[in-house]
């Protein structure tokens, strides 16, 4: 048996690949080398993984998960992993490289992850080339749910968000400026707080207002990320995550004007993850 796992901030999507080709599938909590312990990582396998199924049977484990692309972090996981499937060969390699290949397979391309959070990077076909940092949510992450979640709160905040608006998000959230702070600045994933309003930012993407902070976000990403890669002719772009398909319509509109032409949108890497290493 063979295991692809791909990890976001919320969720691990887990596929089993059985020798004779037949697949199944089991999702765990999000599970990062910076925020979740050993016991963590062993907790979620104990509980989720498919009775019936015998885990010292697995062969390969192949793990995509944010933060992995630090070796020793990456080594870290793959260490957590060898506990609950102790006869396999473990890799645990960066969600950006997950998503390359999810995208490019063996070609080459520029690989946009536009989730709660964002990474943009070139790869060359086999390995990643990295253009700008990752910054996380309080430096960076343009183009992200986080990014557009705190445009659309500074914005509430500062005064600037019509009454309509205003009024229309307090129907749907807390909008206290003290429980907006406490969770920015004190929750254990602030990420996954400011990303929670992209909901409202889609149900509203009609109205200027919101327009102007998703095309903001997405410019700020053109302009520190993709605009590395103009001089390079003819690249692929390839857009994956939830937030990049949720706004593929404004993202096209953004990159042609800056010069690109994003060829592919993709929701979740798991499923081409799984094409890859079958």
């Amino acid at each position: 048996m063979i295991i692809v796992a791909d990890s976001g901030a919320t969720k691990t999507d887990w596929r089993i690949i059985e020798k004779d080709g037949d697949i199944h599938s089991f999702e765990t909590i999000g599970l990062s080398p910076y925020f979740n312990t050993e016991s963590d990582f062993l907790s979620a396998l104990t509980h989720n993984f498919p009775t019936g199924l015998n885990p010292n049977s697995v062969k390969s484990v192949f793990f995509y998960g944010s933060g992995c692309g630090v070796q020793e972090r990456g080594e870290t996981v793959a260490n957590y992993l060898q506990i609950f499937f102790s006869n396999a060969k473990v890799s645990a390699q960066s969600d950006a490289l997950g998503a390359a290949r999810a995208l490019f397979g063996n070609q080459s391309g520029i690989v946009v992850i536009l989730g709660t959070g964002s990474n943009i990077t070139y790869y060359n076909g086999s390995s990643l080339e990295i253009k700008t940092p990752s910054l996380g949510y309080a430096l960076g992450d343009e183009g992200s749910g986080a990014y557009m979640g705190r445009l659309l709160l500074r914005s509430l905040l500062y005064g600037y968000l019509p009454k309509e608006l205003s009024e229309k998000l307090a129907e749907s959230y807390n909008i206290q400026i003290s429980h907006i702070l406490n969770m920015t600045y004190t929750s254990p994933r602030p990420s996954a707080y400011l990303a929670s309003f992209v909901p409202f930012l889609v149900e509203n993407i009609n109205h200027p207002s919101i327009q102007s902070i998703v095309d903001e976000s997405l410019e700020m990403m053109c302009k520190y990320h993709l605009k590395v890669f103009s001089n390079i002719s003819g690249l692929q772009v390839g857009v994956i995550g939830s937030v990049g398909c949720l706004f593929a319509e404004r993202l096209n509109l953004i990159a042609e004007r800056e010069g690109f032409h994003v060829s592919k949108y993709l929701r979740y890497p798991i499923e081409q993850l799984v094409k890859y290493h079958s």
